[in-house]
């Protein structure tokens, strides 16, 4: 059974938190025929029922088995709906209150409260409006905004850039979670959209896939397109490693790892596993590292290795270093390899919902990861700066759509400082 699985009890609270909401909406009900409220309580718990279904039907067939639908786009809108539910508790939030008044009123004073009825349905209307309206939304985003594809264009400003390495065009692509996409035509307009940019190199900041190599399948001929006159670089990322999902024995997980492996040499993306490549431009030298997934928090496992990955390996006129994680950039290499002038990460997805308009940039995601998304800055004690940029992602997991963070294509140009 997938790890998963182990969530039977979230499913309770589930159970409860949906029970509690619909015991507060379900005034607003009683006007109407019984046909209709039975219709009402269907579409109530269809999200949970969904749920429920899918974690039986792991439980006897494998993820892997089941049709693309089914795996991405049941636990989909199951998703969608109670998020729709959470935004659906703010309005709420004062019904709960005056019920909980009116309890105690009834239990320690005896009195029949009077905050019932009339006094619930504003924020009983308000509740079904607002969730009503982010449902709408996250439909919207798993529709339409998934495979909008927005490029982010950045000027980096190097003191000391070599005349070799002025105006290197620099594309970054990040977790593409392969396993997530319904087709490959939305994949093709992306990696059209990629070679338009006539990038000078392209890198790759992992995940892939979601949980095996077996998700690659469709998806070669179409990433095999990339072309970059000094190649395609790319890392491995948490969900590459086929952590979330069961194996019968370790040689099938190994199996699952080494069929990505070639994989990556079938399309001509050079896979870096805490290991470099030094390329010569001119007379400039540029430097790529790429380390394995490494994250500062304890529920990702850490196979990176710097020390390994820089063993015997001196800085160039230019350092990048691949990173999946971004919180491995605070945790390890401001502190001990300063000389990596831009680092590049994804993984966060900036949860794939957001707002990034009229000067805003917020996210849920900033609650989680102090760098969610763009470039970031940090003065170096020897004068030069270090940047990290966060790559929004391309694909998509969980919750099959984007609101306000669109999926990315990263331009980065380096280019002197004046």
């Amino acid at each position: 059974m997938p790890k998963y699985a182990g969530r039977v009890p979230f499913l309770v609270l589930l159970f409860l938190f949906d029970w509690l909401i619909l015991k507060s909406i379900g005034g607003l009900l009683k006007k109407y025929r019984s046909s209709v409220k039975r219709f009402f309580s269907v579409l109530w718990w269809f999200p949970l029922a969904v749920l429920l279904l899918f974690l039986l039907g792991t439980a006897v067939f494998p993820l892997q088995s089941m049709g693309k639908f089914w795996r991405i786009y049941l636990p989909g809108i199951a998703l969608m709906a109670y998020l729709a539910k959470v935004i659906m508790l703010i309005p709420l939030l004062p019904v709960f209150l005056l019920q909980i008044k009116a309890f105690v009123t009834g239990l320690f004073f005896r009195k029949k409260s009077e905050t019932s009825g009339k006094s619930f349905l504003f924020f009983r209307r308000m509740g079904l409006f607002i969730g009503g309206l982010a449902f709408a939304g996250l439909l919207i985003g798993s529709t339409i905004w998934v495979y909008k594809f927005k490029v982010h264009s950045v000027s980096l400003q190097i003191e000391e850039l070599p005349d070799a390495l002025e105006g290197l065009k620099i594309v970054q692509l990040s977790d593409l979670h392969l396993g997530s996409w319904m087709s490959a035509a939305p994949l093709q307009r992306a990696i059209d959209k990629v070679n338009a940019l006539n990038p000078d190199i392209v890198m790759f900041t992992g995940d892939l896939v979601n949980y095996s190599s077996a998700e690659v399948k469709g998806f070669g001929h179409i990433l095999a397109q990339v072309k970059a006159p000094l190649g395609v670089y790319a890392i491995l990322g948490n969900h590459d490693y086929g952590d979330y999902t069961s194996w019968k024995t370790p040689q099938e997980k190994e199996e699952n790892m080494n069929e990505l492996i070639d994989f990556y040499k079938s399309i001509g993306w050079k896979l870096l596993r805490n290991s470099t490549e030094v390329i010569s431009i001119d007379s400039a030298r540029l430097l790529i590292a790429g380390v394995e997934n490494w994250s500062a928090t304890a529920r990702f496992k850490r196979y990176g290795d710097m020390a390994k990955t820089m063993e015997g390996v001196a800085y160039c006129d230019f350092n990048i270093l691949l990173s999946h994680d971004p919180t491995h950039w605070d945790a390890e290499v401001l502190e001990n390899y300063r000389g990596f002038d831009l680092t590049l990460s994804g993984h966060t997805h900036g949860m794939q919902l957001g707002i990034e308009a009229l000067g805003m940039k917020w996210s849920p995601a900033r609650y989680m990861y102090k760098h969610w998304a763009g470039l970031t800055i940090q003065g170096n004690r020897d004068g030069r700066d270090n940047y990290l940029y966060v790559n929004r992602g391309l694909g998509h997991i969980a919750y099959p759509g984007r609101v306000g963070i669109l999926p990315e294509i990263t331009l980065i140009t380096l280019s002197k400082a004046n």
